[in-house]
């Protein structure tokens, strides 16, 4: 119950970002050390071919990392982050990020994440670092 009320409160942050209620991301799961979100698959997310915008999708993953990242209450900011799209995003009714702490240091936070579909497919992995802005 407990991890029910820490999920609803950082959705609660969350969506009090423009940007972020804009793509519809949430998270679904979050503990000290692994972050899960998602955000829908929507025609108007995609590019002109038809798959979910690289852009979209680096959004997602900088606000599931950046929530793991967050964690212990401390203001993050994305120093850097780097991603490789593998597949198209595409027919599927959601997608998904998995950010897992990679090390969490006196400054810098960094995670790992990855991309997936409906199928569990990898679509996308990357790594995000973001420093502490608060000790």
């Amino acid at each position: 119950m407990a991890e029910n009320k820490t999920i609803d409160k950082y959705n609660e942050v969350l969506s009090s970002s423009g940007f972020i209620k804009l793509l519809n991301i949430e998270i679904l799961e979050l503990n000290e050390t692994q972050a899960k979100g998602r955000m829908p698959f929507d025609a108007k997310y995609c590019n002109p071919g038809g798959s979910m915008h690289g852009g979209c999708l680096y959004s997602l993953a900088d606000t599931v990392a950046g929530t793991l990242a967050y964690f212990k209450g401390f203001d993050v900011t994305t120093v850097e982050g780097s991603m490789n799209f593998l597949e198209p995003a595409i027919n599927t009714e959601y997608i998904y990020c998995t950010a897992k702490l990679k090390r969490r240091g006196k400054h810098l936070v960094t995670c790992d994440v990855e991309i997936t579909n409906d199928a569990g497919k990898l679509l996308d992995c990357g790594i995000y670092t973001f420093f502490r802005m608060s000790d």
